[in-house]
């Protein structure tokens, strides 16, 4: 058994459980012995599983959009934020966030941050693109195709093939130059 472990071994485990297993396989009985700890442990963390996938939710929104978000702003060359949002979004846990998508289908709660999590990344395409692309239009069709790109190859691969994604995110980052009146 293992001593202690923290807030985040629990929120990456989980994450590790849903890409390896899926989401039908994340339960607290496995959480726990994939750690190391006793069920004790998870509840003077969490206090319930049903507390737990909200946590855990929040954990992977801030960490895996959030955090890409506020990285990707961190440039000042426009174009240079494009190249930095495509490498961090080649590096997501892709099986884990179609564990989380298949989750979403038969859960309201999980559905939500789903919704809200596509929503923000849809944002922060939009964001990106808006100061390179004069059109509201294309930056509109650039940022769609962009988040149907990762949901789609998402989808269609399992595991996803991080070097294909990243050619298909230059072949994007190339439309999105075209379409750029900042050279």
């Amino acid at each position: 058994m293992r001593l202690s472990v923290t807030r985040e071994d629990y929120f990456d485990a989980a994450l590790q459980l849903l890409a390896a297993e899926g989401h039908r396989a994340l339960k607290m009985s496995t959480l726990c012995k994939m750690l190391g700890v006793t069920t004790g442990s998870f509840y003077n963390y969490f206090g319930s599983w049903p507390e737990f996938a909200p946590q855990l939710l929040t954990h992977w929104e801030k960490e895996q959009t959030l955090r890409i978000q506020e990285l990707s702003n961190q440039a000042d060359d426009p174009l240079e934020r494009i190249g930095t949002m495509k490498e961090l979004a080649t590096q997501l846990p892709h099986e884990s966030e179609t564990a989380i998508r298949a989750w979403s289908n038969g859960d309201p709660l999980v559905a939500e941050f789903q919704r809200r999590v596509d929503d923000e990344r849809f944002a922060a395409l939009r964001a990106v693109i808006a100061p390179i692309v004069p059109d509201p239009a294309a930056v509109e069709t650039l940022a769609t195709m962009g988040i149907s790109l990762l949901i789609g190859i998402q989808s269609l691969r399992s595991p996803v093939d991080r070097d294909e994604l990243h050619r298909l995110f230059d072949e994007f980052e190339e439309n999105v130059r075209r379409h750029a009146t900042v050279r």
